[in-house]
């Protein structure tokens, strides 16, 4: 019983981080804060502060990952990313293991 609870233990520490229903946290440093989740394969939703949430569909990227519509973009590699609302400057931001004020 022991050997199969330790094999089950294991294993979850292998699972794949990511995929449909998981949520990553970024701070942006100017007092903004993006909640992601991961919705499919090929769309998030980004929740900036209180805001309202944003669903938006995976675009092309040649390098990391980048979603967008016409009025957003979230664009990801590794524990950086950028998110533009608008026409506004392209914030940066970083992945933070536990939100703070979400």
């Amino acid at each position: 019983m022991i050997a199969i609870a330790a094999s089950t233990i294991a294993l979850g520490a292998c699972a794949p981080v990511g995929g449909p229903g998981v949520s990553a946290y970024y701070d942006c440093g100017d007092g903004t804060r993006l909640k992601v989740d991961n919705l499919s394969d090929d769309r998030i939703m980004v929740q900036m502060n209180n805001d309202r949430p944003v669903t938006l569909p995976a675009d092309k990227a040649a390098s990391g990952a980048r979603y967008m519509s016409p009025t957003h973009q979230f664009w990801s590699k590794g524990d950086e990313a950028t998110w533009t609302v608008g026409r506004m400057v392209p914030i940066t931001c970083q992945k933070v293991a536990v939100p703070r004020g979400m």
